[in-house]
């Protein structure tokens, strides 16, 4: 409804010649939509036609419309919640996937468990480089 009322402004003020012919080609509307208004306002009607005029337009939301709109994003949220824990938890399940492989390859290291005084001289020799004592 603004932009009708300011159109029809610059429309009063266009007095030059080929002025309302510019409004037109600019503004991409026809000379019987710009007759339409003009006639309304000068029956009264002007308010009242441009607010049926809005009703009637493609890009009301009804109700409804509010309503769904309002509970899609309410959910929305709630996904990107889900989301963000899911995401939280596979991190952790990472870390802790990294902790236990460490903890297993450790445990499974063979040459430990052999007490250096029981080891024959070529096994203690490599276990002194391993450990890079000697």
């Amino acid at each position: 409804m603004a932009f009708r009322v300011e159109f029809l402004r610059s429309w009063d003020a266009a007095i030059e010649r080929g002025a309302k012919t510019a409004l037109l080609r600019e503004y991409a509307l026809t000379q019987n939509t710009v007759k339409r208004w003009l006639e309304a306002r000068e029956r009264g009607e002007f308010t009242a036609s441009m607010v049926t005029a809005a009703r009637k337009s493609r890009f009301e939301v009804t109700n409804t419309e509010r309503a769904e709109l309002a509970r899609l994003r309410k959910e929305n949220e709630a996904l990107k919640k889900k989301v963000a824990q899911g995401e939280a938890v596979q991190a952790i399940l990472g870390k802790a996937y990294e902790l236990l492989e460490g903890i297993t390859e450790s445990s499974t290291d063979t040459d430990e468990q052999i007490p250096p005084a029981l080891m024959s001289a070529t096994e203690y020799a490599k276990w002194l480089e391993r450990t890079k004592l000697s």
